[in-house]
């Protein structure tokens, strides 16, 4: 029965409207066209990613982005994010893609 399965979407339905940058380009700025603090982003956004590769069952790419996250340099962890996300199969790519336009469209309230 067509439509019986649920979408692979984490938001059934859900298309970034957002122009989305690669995590290395969007955290290399310091600050956003409204102010906002990117880098101060970058630790929830990454520990939804290392939700959804353990969540995935992706060994390989947690323990990829664990390591960058060790080494504490926000380009490095966000350039690692884009390459995890490059080689994640679709499913789990389009849920790292999700978070990326969250995480990039969000506007903190004043």
């Amino acid at each position: 029965m067509e439509g019986a399965k649920g979408s692979d979407s984490m938001i059934d339905g859900f298309q970034c409207k957002s122009k989305i940058e690669p995590l290395k380009d969007y955290f290399s700025k310091e600050f956003g066209p409204d102010g906002e603090c990117r880098p101060c982003r970058l630790h929830p956004l990454a520990a939804l990613y290392l939700r959804a590769l353990t969540d995935a069952d992706d060994k390989a790419g947690a323990k990829d982005l664990e390591t960058a996250y060790e080494g504490g340099d926000i380009l490095t962890i966000a350039g690692t994010m884009d390459i995890i996300k490059q080689r994640a199969e679709d499913k789990l790519r389009q849920s790292l893609e999700e978070l990326d336009c969250f995480t990039q469209s969000f506007k903190a309230e004043e």
